[in-house]
């Protein structure tokens, strides 16, 4: 926080420690680990409740699982030299895709979705795990969500989106 009376806000992919999603973590964790976790995910509620903040923390939780500083079950909180963390920051982790409206745009085009698929058809890079986090999905275009319907449908059990 600033001292002129201005919040910084922290996105979701940069918040270090997960806030009142104990119980959730937990359910999830508990279904992956019981190969019971449904490879496509909704959770709803008003912007701002820290949705987007929990996959983010869940996913790297999942990637990071094999890795050096790998995620803190004991206080929910992602080491800042975790290698999952800093490749999904700079946007070019092999096994996460990011689909979201760009600030720049109204909707989310069908290209974004077609890079999607693309991602889709490849193969895991370090592990068998590949992430898909769909935010802002009230912006796609009826193109978009017909090509993104057609990539759930035909996910593979490896694959896991969080929309």
């Amino acid at each position: 926080m600033t001292l002129n009376n201005t919040i910084d806000i922290i996105r979701p992919r940069d918040q270090l420690k997960l806030y009142g999603y104990d119980n959730y973590f937990y359910s999830f964790k508990n279904l992956y680990e019981k190969n019971k976790l449904p490879n496509a995910i909704l959770l709803s509620g008003q912007k701002g409740l820290g949705k987007s903040t929990f996959v983010y923390h869940f996913i790297n939780y999942l990637l990071s699982q094999n890795e050096e500083h790998k995620y803190s079950l004991d206080n929910f909180s992602i080491n800042p030299n975790n290698p999952s963390l800093k490749l999904i920051k700079n946007s070019i982790h092999p096994n996460f895709f990011l689909l979201d409206k760009p600030s720049s745009s109204e909707n989310i085009k069908i290209e974004q979705t077609r890079n999607l698929i693309k991602f889709l058809n490849k193969t895991t890079y370090s592990q068998t795990l590949k992430m898909v986090l769909l935010d802002d999905t009230e912006y796609l275009n009826l193109n978009s969500s017909n090509a993104l319907l057609k990539a759930l449908e035909e996910s593979s059990n490896n694959t896991f989106f969080f929309i």
